[in-house]
């Protein structure tokens, strides 16, 4: 242990794993800018995820509505 904060980098790829990371004491914290490159909603995706936001409200209210009646409906992508 050195006491610096240190950051995993590269290979991220969703909320689970990076909760994983921080919680098992590998980093305290992580970078996510690949992923966020391919995915600008990995934020709310994660915390989709990690049930942070079951009921979709923190996405835009103009995606959350969606959201939420295709989780309801099992809609398809």
């Amino acid at each position: 242990m050195t006491g610096v904060a240190t950051m995993a980098v590269g290979a991220i790829l969703d909320g689970p794993q990076a909760e994983a990371i921080l919680q098992g004491g590998q980093a305290d914290l992580v970078a996510i800018a690949r992923e966020a490159l391919i995915d600008p909603h990995w934020a709310l995706h994660a915390a989709q995820a990690l049930g942070v936001d079951p009921g979709w409200k923190l996405w835009p209210p103009s995606y959350g509505w969606w959201l939420e009646l295709r989780q309801r409906t099992g809609i398809a992508d």
